[in-house]
């Protein structure tokens, strides 16, 4: 009720009670008074059924049409492909030992020649250790088949052991001795394990003179400690000054060593050096040559038998960022002895993009990944070998692309059975009702750079209050329909629309007609369906993004032209009968007063609701209200009609609407007339409601 009337009422009561204040208040007076007001005001259009305006449209000449839009399919990049990578694993051997270059230079003195003279009782060697204390001059006569050793010569702190694989010891003497060395036959043995290393001979070296021999290590073994020993030295006659201090200068070098095992001091280098290529798998016929990746990690898990500190390095070089390549570096810690030691890691491959075809450039589906191990330089004593490994899996994990170029495959993909709900005749039923025309698409919404092609086998429309139901038929079943696809622009993807025609050549009408709430549908998607035999496609121009997919929609429109037979459109209100509440209703006659805008006759129902949308009462009406006339030319409405409605409400009734109203139900029934002729409804078309009452009520003066 409008504010008005409320007060009006209140003023009424208040100035009744000022009237009877002076009286005693034993006397308590009643009366009854008649009140002629508005309850409930209520106006319902076409837009006030249809309550989602994304629904009704309005056409340039005011006429309403129905529309609907139903999502039924959709088809992303997750559904082309999976990027799965199998994982890699690899046990590598160490590809290469090597030892740093290293020279030893020992002194063999003329002294220590004279002592080794003595012991194998030869008197020159005394004579020479006299003649050097004396300072005086000494004439030589030379000397033959002199020996001396062994002389240890301690190469521990550069390696222990060392089975050598590759390498060349250079032998180098250097004569500071004052007179000629005619010959001199010079080997080196090892003292654990015992054995000869070389024996190596050289003649006439003039004082001051220095001579040099190379020899080939490959497949020898060499200790930490080793002997030096003069099988034979021939030295020439000579007037000489004795000074036991000359000496020959013997000079080990030891180069491009290379080892199988080893226990050494090594210096940094790489021990594993591997390119591999790696071909996702699953993808069937689909021949990828790039992709962005959306999400995803790489794993390592590393196993080492090495005693020392190995640090690798894994690179897909083909996978770029803005950083560069994809690149992680990670350190496995020495394993115990006879053991191995274990190391896992983890790296974000997310935003990366990835060339797929390979180190040549030819392939598809494939990338290829670099593992590099190293041990870096430490200045301690370690065991290596060659039969010492790296035990690596490098997995991918749940690898997302946003982008995938190349060819994305050919597939026949079932759709449905599926359903959907259909809300737009929610507020709409009729015995019988007969739309003029009425329009049915599916549109394809193509974000994929992919050709397709679609056939729908079945579509069923179901109406569940009615238990009615209708099968599309006509030429859109089974018929093939070309889908277009997207264009790609700079890192985007331009959707393309195709339509699927389901009115011309069907009973779509018919189907709309029943007021469907339910829809079924069945059919088969193709995509790439021009290419559907190997070679396939070899110009890899298909694409797709994520979030960027195809999308198929079921597309109605509905001019609200129709023949209808008791076509009922309902509106919720709030109720809220304030007059009814001032305390004192006897009973009254109400009239409910209708202004009817549309072009057809109607009957009016009104249903009362309590708070939980229980009905608690209803006023069924049997009069008819006259359909507004028609301007006979443009077949729209000329005024409203008006019409009224009466009817009566008891005290006990609206004690119980007092106490449990919430809403008010209008159901307005329609009939189109004449029974065969449609008839349009406008934007503007309404029909307004108004309960006015003229009620009895009970004042009280007591309290």
């Amino acid at each position: 009720m409008q504010n008005s009337y409320i007060k009006f009422i209140l003023l009424l009561v208040i100035v009744s009670a000022m009237h009877f204040s002076c009286k005693r208040e034993f006397e308590k007076p009643r009366w009854n008074t008649q009140v002629i007001a508005p309850l409930v005001k209520s106006r319902l259009t076409i837009r006030d059924i249809v309550t989602d305006s994304s629904q009704v449209e309005t056409e340039s000449d005011n006429s309403i049409t129905l529309v609907n839009r139903q999502k039924i399919f959709d088809y992303s990049i997750d559904s082309l492909v999976a990027l799965n990578a199998p994982p890699y694993k690899k046990t590598v051997k160490l590809s290469s030992l090597v030892l740093s270059d290293q020279e030893i230079t020992q002194r063999i003195s003329l002294g220590t020649i004279a002592k080794q003279l003595i012991a194998q009782g030869n008197p020159l060697g005394a004579q020479i250790i006299l003649a050097g204390k004396l300072g005086i001059p000494l004439a030589f006569p030379g000397a033959n088949d002199i020996t001396a050793g062994p002389i240890n010569v301690d190469i521990s702190k550069f390696f222990v052991s060392a089975n050598l694989l590759t390498g060349q010891m250079i032998v180098s003497v250097s004569n500071g001795l004052p007179l000629t060395i005619d010959n001199l036959t010079f080997s080196l043995n090892n003292i654990t394990p015992p054995g000869l290393i070389t024996t190596q001979t050289f003649t006439n070296i003039v004082p001051g003179a220095t001579q040099s021999k190379t020899q080939d290590l490959a497949g020898k073994t060499i200790g930490g400690n080793i002997n030096a020993n003069i099988d034979d030295m021939d030295i020439g006659s000579g007037v000489i000054v004795v000074d036991t201090s000359d000496a020959l200068l013997l000079t080990l070098k030891v180069q491009n060593i290379s080892v199988t095992e080893a226990t050494a001091i090594f210096p940094a280098q790489d021990v594993v050096n591997e390119t591999t290529d790696v071909e996702l798998t699953g993808l069937e016929n689909v021949r990828l040559t790039s992709t962005i990746i959306r999400q995803g990690t790489v794993r390592a898990d590393v196993y080492s038998t090495a005693d020392d500190t190995v640090r690798f390095t894994y690179e897909i070089p083909a996978a770029t960022n803005e950083n560069g390549i994809f690149k992680f570096e990670a350190v496995v810690p020495p394993a115990p002895p006879n053991g191995t030691s274990y190391a896992q890691f983890n790296s974000d491959f997310s935003g990366y993009l990835l060339d797929l075809t390979g180190q040549d450039g030819t392939k598809y589906n494939t990338f290829y990944n670099t593992l590099v191990g190293r041990i870096n330089y430490t200045g301690r004593l370690v065991t290596l070998s060659l039969n010492d490994s790296l035990d690596i899996t490098l997995t991918l994990l749940d690898a997302k692309p946003s982008y995938v170029k190349g060819y994305l495959g050919q597939d026949t993909i079932e759709v449905g059975p599926g359903t959907v709900d259909f809300d737009v005749f929610k507020n709409i039923s009729a015995s019988s009702l007969q739309f003029q025309s009425a329009k049915l698409d599916i549109v394809f919404e193509n974000a994929l750079g992919i050709p397709a092609k679609a056939v729908l086998n079945e579509l069923t429309a179901y109406n569940t209050s009615t238990g009615t139901s209708v099968a599309l038929s006509g030429t859109p079943i089974n018929k093939e329909y070309p889908i277009a696809p997207a264009i790609e622009g700079v890192g985007v993807s331009i959707p393309v629309n195709s339509t699927l025609d389901l009115s011309t050549g069907s009973n779509v009408t018919s189907l709309l007609n029943i007021l469907p709430d339910k829809i079924t549908y069945k059919g088969l998607f193709d995509s790439n369906p021009q290419v559907s035999l190997p070679p396939y496609d070899t110009t890899y121009t298909d694409f797709a993004y994520a979030g960027a997919d195809m999308k198929a929609y079921l597309d109605m429109r509905i001019p609200l032209t129709l023949i209808a037979s008791n076509l009922v459109l309902s509106d919720t209100s709030d109720f809220d009968i304030n007059t009814l509440q001032t305390g004192g209703y006897q009973d009254g006659k109400f009239n409910l007063l209708v202004s009817n805008g549309f072009p057809l006759d109607l009957k009016v129902d009104m249903r009362f609701l309590d708070k939980n949308g229980h009905q608690i009462d209803s006023i069924i009406t049997t009069s008819t209200i006259l359909a507004a006339p028609v301007d006979n030319t443009t077949g729209k409405v000329i005024a409203p009609k008006a019409s009224a409605v009466p009817f009566t409400l008891s005290a006990a009734e609206a004690n119980i609407l007092i106490q449990q109203g919430a809403k008010l139900v209008f159901t307005a029934r329609f009939d189109t007339k004449p029974a065969n002729q449609n008839i349009t409804i406008y934007d503007d078309y309404a029909i307004e409601f108004k309960l006015v009452g003229d009620i009895g009520i009970l004042v009280n003066s007591g309290k």
